[in-house]
């Protein structure tokens, strides 16, 4: 069973030294990372600063371009099709739908029939022992 016991105080001396170690490294390796971000950033400026000046264009030309990435970058498209007149039903296989109708009748009524006879076993058993 499951008990409470009292937690003693150098037990939680510990875990709050614990505490302070983590956030202690943590602060540590901050600055290390916001360095790092840094050089990141400077890299990926001259790397942009390396294609020179974009030319100068006017906002409807500009649209009229990025329009036109846009949709070409969904390739060609294909001619659509009228729809299809729906099929007849008369497409509905029946014989596999009574096959396994019959199963599924024939495996529940064995089912039911065992448990009856298991049912009449006990009883029986439990008259001749009285």
């Amino acid at each position: 069973m499951l008990t409470f016991r009292r937690i003693h105080r150098p037990a939680i001396a510990g875990l709050l030294a614990g505490a302070l170690l983590v956030f202690a490294a943590n602060g540590t390796t901050g600055a290390v990372q916001a360095n790092d971000v840094t050089q990141r950033a400077t890299a990926q400026e001259q790397y942009y600063s390396s294609y020179g000046k974009p030319q100068p264009t006017d906002p409807g030309t500009a649209a009229a371009i990025a329009q036109e990435r846009y949709y070409a970058s969904y390739g060609n498209p294909e001619p659509l099709t009228p729809p299809q007149a729906a099929g007849s039903s008369d497409d509905t296989p029946w014989l596999p739908v009574a096959l396994s109708v019959t199963v599924a009748l024939l495996v529940i009524t064995a089912s039911a029939t065992q448990i009856r006879r298991r049912h009449a076993r006990r009883r029986r058993h439990a008259r001749v022992t009285t």
